[in-house]
């Protein structure tokens, strides 16, 4: 029997009138006479005289009936508590860093993050667009950073004053002459990769790359698209900054730059707190940062990405 019935029941007791108990309790006469029948046949005996003048409690309705009101006592009283503790918890916000931008935007974010979240608890995650699309797609991340163009079915707001360089590299020297470039392996981004637009416009510049059909393969991710160049002698589409780290020789005569958006999985965040991490960020000399997925507070995140 749930409270809500016995609630009902202590409305009839005091009123002593089915139609004044409904409505309080903002049911039919109807609806109200069915659950005193029926707790009545859960007990097993009679809890109210039925006559002209209305309801009366029985013998055993009397009995029962501080039983009754000291669970339904409980009930408001737990309600209460559960209200006061759940005003008291911080609520959790799950946001997603993205790894391709530099450490000291990185860390940029997480501090507009923080005073623009201050009264939610805040969990962070590092990880490439790829994965972090697949979070938002899997309801499992509040905010999350992408790179390249809007999704058409997730709500964004474009970071005005960031952008990621992307420019074709391969693994070899500098000095090495485009034309010799045609036995390498070609790199070419999944659809789902932010820089597949990237690649589009590189085979539109004028790059001939016919000749490489046969010699592809296909990448989600640009950590996996810099091993695959560097180990099995490979031409691709990278962020300068990751073909710079990691060495890589950049075809001349082409370059791009994609956006980047702070896409938005929770309805309920406010929309000036919103706006406000928008806003241009003030960011200090590039540091270091491990370019791996994995999920800390925002405490550690600061630590991590200022080694």
């Amino acid at each position: 029997m749930d409270v809500r019935t016995l609630r009902n029941l202590t409305r009839v007791a005091r009123t002593g009138s089915l139609s004044a108990a409904s409505d309080e309790a903002c049911l039919t006469v109807q609806a109200l006479a069915a659950q005193l029948n029926k707790a009545e046949d859960q007990f097993g005996f009679r809890i109210f005289k039925r006559s002209n003048k209305g309801l009366h409690l029985t013998e055993r309705g009397h009995a029962l009936m501080p039983y009754i009101e000291k669970v339904v006592e409980s009930a408001r009283q737990l309600d209460s508590k559960a209200a006061e503790l759940s005003q008291a918890t911080p609520r959790l916000l799950r946001a997603a860093l993205n790894s391709t931008l530099p450490a000291d935007i990185n860390q940029c974010i997480v501090k507009r993050m923080m005073q623009v979240f201050s009264d939610y608890h805040l969990e962070f995650s590092f990880a490439e667009s790829i994965e972090n699309l697949s979070k938002l797609r899997n309801d499992n991340i509040d905010l999350a950073v992408l790179i390249g163009p809007p999704q058409a079915d997730l709500a964004s707001l474009e970071l005005a004053d960031l952008h990621i360089d992307v420019v074709g590299a391969y693994h070899g020297a500098d000095a090495e002459a485009y034309s010799d470039l045609s036995d390498k392996l070609l790199v070419r981004p999944t659809s789902d990769c932010p820089y597949s637009t990237s690649f589009e416009r590189f085979l539109d510049s004028g790059q001939t790359v016919s000749q490489w059909g046969h010699r592809m393969i296909y990448s989600g991710s640009e950590t996996l698209t810099v091993s695959l160049i560097k180990q099995l002698d490979g031409l691709g589409v990278v962020s300068r900054a990751a073909a710079c780290k990691h060495g890589l020789s950049i075809v001349p005569g082409f370059e791009d730059s994609l956006p980047v958006r702070l896409v938005v999985n929770n309805v309920d965040l406010p929309i000036r707190a919103l706006e406000q991490l928008t806003r241009p960020l003030q960011h200090s000399p590039q540091r270091n940062i491990r370019q791996q997925a994995y999920r800390h507070t925002e405490e550690q995140v600061l630590t991590e990405i200022s080694a």
